[in-house]
């Protein structure tokens, strides 16, 4: 359903209401395979980071599946429909996930299939509890960090008559509570750690999985070389992704991989991997006038 782009105070309007109020999205493409057969469970339980005995009914569980070097094939919602497991990613990963999935199965009976998504509109805040679509119920899910619930579109039902936020304003929903995407800052060379994903993808006290120790000497040593961050950079001028971001002394201490404008303020945030160590001060250059930009390091980032 596409619709002419907004201006920047209706942006502004949206995002504020977002914030306080919660709001409605339709989820754009994914990828989403149907995991079923007598040994589901045991098998899937043995190939992902969160403990699946605690996957409640009508709830859907964050998770990682990763390489036996501990590093990130992809990130993953977890659900159950009856008797079978629903497993969304990003569609990039589609070609990895599935081997990775398949790799593994020699005698289990489990079956992978993909399937067709259909048109899902996500609720948060106020606006999870208060929504005009057939199904009702949904499957309650986090997707911005905070709590919300999928509601699928049925035949009947008119998205018309529903106020859904601007994707631009998701985006910086998205960037604003430092989560990281496949493509801008989730890529197959990850540690989960490095962009917050042990807070949310990974349960520590559960049983063996691929790249568990590797995954389990991290949280002991209790670092990473470089971790995502949230910047701020004042309201006028431009960043974009891929920029480099220096530290006082002029080195170089990452790079800039999402970057989102806050309607309301004027503000712009920026998601990066900041090198392990690195303070403030730190700035980048605004690639239309080469101004030397400062950036501050939000609360919100991970820790």
């Amino acid at each position: 359903m596409s619709s002419a782009p907004m201006d920047e105070e209706k942006l502004g309007e949206q995002l504020r209401l977002a914030r306080s109020e919660g709001g409605a999205f339709l989820l754009p493409q994914r990828l989403l395979i149907r995991f079923k057969g007598a040994d589901a469970f045991r098998y899937l339980h043995g190939q992902v980071t969160r403990d699946l005995t605690r996957l409640m009914p009508g709830e859907a569980l964050a998770a990682c599946i990763l390489t036996p070097k501990g590093k990130l094939c992809a990130p993953l919602l977890i659900w159950r429909e009856g008797e079978d497991f629903l497993l969304e990613s990003a569609p990039q990963v589609e070609e990895a996930l599935l081997a990775r999935l398949e790799r593994y199965i020699v005698a289990d009976d489990v079956s992978i299939t993909l399937e067709r998504p259909r048109q899902v509109v996500h609720c948060f805040g106020k606006a999870a509890l208060k929504n005009s679509l057939s199904d009702q119920d949904g499957l309650r899910i986090n997707r911005l960090g905070v709590p919300g619930v999928d509601h699928q579109v049925g035949e009947g039902d008119s998205l018309s008559q529903m106020s859904l936020l601007d994707p631009a304003v998701v985006e910086a929903l998205r960037i604003e509570s430092c989560l990281p995407a496949w493509g801008s800052e989730l890529n197959g060379e990850l540690l989960p750690p490095e962009a917050g994903l042990d807070r949310t993808h990974i349960d520590y006290d559960r049983g063996c999985y691929p790249g568990q120790e590797v995954i389990s000497r991290i949280k002991s040593v209790g670092k990473v070389n470089r971790k995502l961050h949230l910047l701020v950079s004042a309201p006028g001028g431009v960043l974009h992704p891929g920029q480099a971001v220096m530290s006082a002394d002029g080195t170089e201490s990452g790079v800039l991989t999402s970057v989102s404008n806050q309607f309301d303020t004027g503000s712009v945030l920026a998601l990066c991997f900041l090198k392990r160590g690195v303070e403030e001060p730190l700035f980048t250059f605004d690639p239309l006038t080469g101004l030397k930009r400062d950036l501050t390091i939000s609360r919100n980032s991970g820790t």
